[in-house]
């Protein structure tokens, strides 16, 4: 500037940019006019599609509120980190997202033991977490954090949903089979509570829990022939759902799958699993299947996005991506009414917060931050169907009101709840 202008000129602009604020052109003050997410999911390794599903739900939400001119006035974006579904990597790395990438949200989507590490983590560096896919639970129960909120169902949501659904059909012998870790084992005994509450005439003819990565499922399908299931409820995803499925049709069981895993209704799935797919139940906080002209709408913008999109999993806005967007959606809107990111500000507006979303009005309960929601029934069936070459989510949805399908605000649950 000196050069060009001299010495005394440039001395003089130097201090009207000082003057009016025009600093903020610094790469260190760009860095404030940006809001940034920390994405904390598997984007290698079996379970990488999780992460990248969940990545284009956020994105979705970032591409929308962008194009709106931004979050207070500011670029949001998305910094990723390789959570390899491990919590030592999912804690060091969020960590890192924090002290470095400068993240004014962390967030993951899969697996609730990383959940439960970026609860007590939030809370010690006074940050925000946002939860939308680690569906234990208790992770907004005795895992708890004033700092962190989940904004999509939980296993009791699910299970309530999906037992109603399943009370309507006229199976009566179902065997439970889950993965063997913490998010198995919640959904396995949220379906068994459930299943008392709504549907007490149904048994439990088996039960068993296996290795996450499990390979041969025939051991588990020879057994649940033999205690005669009508059903099998599951809660598996990644390969440990698509193998199930497959395996069992293979052993010639051709009982039908009541799923409280998203990935069970996946398109990367059904694709994988071609008419294998057809019987799978499920119950979900979105669904394409929706019919409202809101909904429509939200499609075909997310269409406009992916028009190019040569990946299965992302072409849609299907269960998960359109749920994680939703979510995102949510909290943006909280930010913009609060008007503020401070993680004090942030907790006490988005406490009791509503928001009304294509498939339903969304409130963030205060005592443990879960959102309460409608949930949504359905079967994969076969035939022609208007967004895939393969078996998917048929046309007939059935609804369930928050009411119906919450889970219930004690202090057993949780300490805050009366």
């Amino acid at each position: 500037m000196a050069k060009l202008f001299g010495k005394k000129t440039g001395i003089l602009m130097a201090s009207l940019l000082v003057a009016l604020g025009l600093s903020a052109w610094s790469p260190q003050a760009m860095a404030a006019d940006t809001i940034k997410i920390g994405q904390l999911d598997p984007i290698s390794g079996p379970f990488e599609m999780t992460g990248r599903i969940y990545n284009a739900g956020i994105k979705f939400a970032v591409d929308e509120v962008n194009k709106k001119g931004g979050l207070l006035g500011k670029k949001v974006e998305i910094i990723q980190e390789d959570s390899e579904l491990k919590p030592d990597v999912a804690n060091r790395k969020a960590k890192k997202l924090l002290l470095e990438g400068k993240v004014d949200f962390l967030s993951s989507g899969t697996g609730t033991h990383i959940s439960i590490v970026l609860n007590k983590l939030a809370a010690s560096y006074k940050s925000i977490y946002i939860n939308y896919g680690g569906l234990s639970d208790i992770c907004q129960g005795r895992e708890f954090s004033r700092n962190a909120f989940r904004v999509c169902h939980n296993n009791y949501s699910i299970s309530s949903a999906l037992v109603q659904l399943m009370a309507t059909k006229p199976y009566r012998r179902y065997y439970i089979l889950c993965q063997d870790y913490a998010y198995g084992h919640d959904a396995a005994n949220d379906f068994k509570k459930k299943l008392e509450m709504f549907f007490p005439e149904a048994q439990i003819v088996g039960e068993d829990f296996h290795p996450l990565g499990t390979k041969d499922f025939a051991p588990y399908i020879n057994k649940v022939m033999a205690a005669k299931a009508d059903a099998i409820f599951s809660a598996n995803y990644g390969p440990d759902g698509s193998n199930l499925i497959k395996q069992a049709r293979a052993l010639g069981l051709k009982a039908p799958f009541p799923f409280a895993a998203p990935y069970a209704v996946s398109p990367i799935t059904e694709r994988e699993l071609k008419d294998d797919a057809v019987g799978i139940h499920f119950a979900f906080d979105y669904t394409m299947r929706v019919d409202t002209p809101e909904n429509k709408a939200m499609i075909e913008r997310y269409r406009t996005y992916h028009k190019d999109d040569t990946d299965v999993a992302t072409q849609w806005c299907t269960t998960s991506i359109g749920h994680t967007a939703l979510g995102w959606m949510m909290v943006f809107a909280a930010v913009e009414k609060i008007g503020s990111l401070d993680p004090e500000k942030f907790i006490a507006g988005f406490e009791g917060f509503s928001y009304k979303t294509p498939v339903g009005t969304w409130t963030m309960r205060a005592c443990d931050h879960q959102v309460i929601q409608p949930m949504f029934g359905g079967v994969i069936e076969g035939g022609p169907n208007p967004f895939f070459p393969f078996p998917w989510i048929g046309p007939k949805i059935v609804t369930f009101p928050p009411e119906k399908v919450a889970i219930p605000a004690t202090s057993d649950y949780n300490p805050r709840c009366k």
